[in-house]
């Protein structure tokens, strides 16, 4: 019951906050949907990471512009890398979360826009990088600490132990 519980808080938060941050400021808007299912995909040691980065992909559709399913199929497909870094690389590393998070989030927006521009002949590359760097990357990072340190500080108060379940 409770790792539903911190999964549906994660959620309700990542709604809050997102909407927050894209109505606060044109420079800090963090992804943070797809930090949430960047962080339960690799800290999660069951197989629900998959489906926890699909749930957070389609909340991520609910809320664009983009054609809906993009973000989904996104965000489920990327969980497959993210789950073997989880398994051969990842050391909970607080330190190097950022990183990981900031990759994952310039791969999934390339992706993102490789598919509008496959499938529906939009999306522009004309200074994608610059603002997507800045404007997305640099803050979702900056974010990914607080997210898991809140994730372990509930899990320690609940004593579910995400990270120690099996493959």
């Amino acid at each position: 019951m409770y790792p539903a519980f911190v999964c549906f808080l994660f959620w309700f938060l990542s709604i809050i906050l997102e909407t927050t941050f894209f109505a606060l400021s044109d420079w800090f808007q963090p992804n943070l949907y797809f930090v949430v299912a960047v962080i339960f995909s690799i800290h999660w040691r069951g197989s629900e990471g998959y489906f926890i980065a699909t749930l957070m992909g389609l909340t991520a559709d609910c809320f664009s512009t983009l054609p809906f399913g993009i973000y989904g199929l996104s965000y489920f497909i990327l969980s497959f890398p993210m789950r073997w870094y989880a398994v051969k690389i990842y050391q909970e590393a607080l330190i190097t979360l950022p990183f990981v998070v900031g990759i994952f989030t310039l791969v999934m927006n390339a992706l993102v826009l490789g598919f509008l521009k496959t499938f529906f002949s939009q999306g522009e590359f004309n200074s994608w990088l610059g603002n997507v760097l800045f404007n997305e990357v640099i803050p979702s990072g900056i974010m990914a600490i607080p997210a898991l340190v809140m994730l372990r500080n509930l899990e320690k108060r609940y004593r579910i132990h995400l990270s120690e379940r099996k493959f």
